[in-house]
């Protein structure tokens, strides 16, 4: 019986490799081989037109030279963790509410559903070009609105105090139907056995959200804090189409800075170095999201 299984055994083992394959390779050729490659580049001293000269570890050095004795990094750095604060608790419990409402049966809930994730399916170029528009302090919506009410709205965009909160507004609102879905697959994943148990307790509203719906979320709200925060350490493109990085420096952020570094200055070398630690620091914030998992994430069933 055991010998008649092993061809069985070895088929499946081979099929499952065939189908695996063309994955694996598309992650060697288009993530691994790239990440190797980018990691020899930070070890050199490389304007693209010149020949690369190996200099080891001192575009590393000269970052953490900048990073204790500059302050262009450092202020990079703190406008990314500002974007990230600001943008990921106000996306997260305005993503939770909608949900809320979405998994309630009311007439028309689906098309609402789509309309809250259609942000999600549109290009984030498309969308920052709407929204620069909308935010033009002279003829945008936004200000034409606030008008009817103050006498002089925000610069939005071209004033230093307002810039980057109004790009937190967009990323936010960009974001909102992704994690709204998300979300609403966790609440019609619990039973409604925990409900009509608490409520026989005499459970309230709010008593069922506190000690059933959170606790029941939690592993999903880890996902979406997780995914989240990386994706704020990322943010990119919003910046590059709304502001690029100005005013000078309250919109620079970290992979500004590595473009910035790279295709402006050409220092190739020194922009890869940036991005690896990059990778580095998302590394330790997320080990240090799931080593606390343990204290709040309830995985019930």
């Amino acid at each position: 019986m055991t010998s008649r299984r092993k061809p069985l055994v070895r088929g499946e083992s081979l099929a499952a490799a065939g189908f695996l394959a063309p994955s694996f390779v598309g992650l060697l050729v288009f993530a691994i081989v790239p990440i190797i490659g980018a990691f020899v580049v930070s070890l050199l001293d490389w304007d693209i037109l010149t020949p690369p000269r190996y200099v080891g570890l001192a575009n590393y050095a000269e970052i953490w030279r900048e990073l204790t004795h500059g302050e262009t990094l450092r202020t990079v750095l703190l406008n990314t963790i500002y974007f990230t604060a600001g943008t990921v608790p106000l996306a997260m419990a305005i993503s939770l509410a909608i949900a809320l409402l979405l998994n309630r049966r009311l007439w028309g809930v689906g098309a609402f559903r789509v309309i809250y994730f259609l942000p999600t399916v549109t290009s984030i170029v498309a969308l920052s070009i709407v929204w620069r528009l909308m935010y033009n302090p002279d003829y945008g919506i936004i200000n034409r609105f606030l008008r009817l009410f103050i006498s002089h709205p925000p610069g939005w965009l071209a004033d230093p105090n307002w810039a980057m909160p109004a790009i937190i507004i967009m990323s936010v609102w960009t974001g909102l139907g992704y994690n709204a879905i998300l979300y609403l697959a966790g609440l019609q994943g619990i039973s409604s056995t925990y409900y009509e148990a608490a409520k026989i307790d005499g459970a309230n509203a709010w008593q069922l959200f506190r000690h059933v719906t959170w606790p029941l979320l939690s592993p999903t709200t880890l996902f979406i804090f997780t995914m989240s925060v990386i994706s704020g350490f990322q943010v990119f493109t919003q910046i590059y189409m709304m502001t690029a990085g100005k005013p000078t420096p309250q919109t620079m952020v970290y992979v500004y800075h590595v473009y910035s570094e790279a295709f402006t200055s050409f220092r190739m070398g020194y922009a890869s170095a940036l991005a690896f630690v990059l990778f580095l620091l998302i590394l330790v914030v997320t080990l240090g999201q799931l080593s606390i998992t343990k204290r709040w994430v309830y995985y019930g069933g």
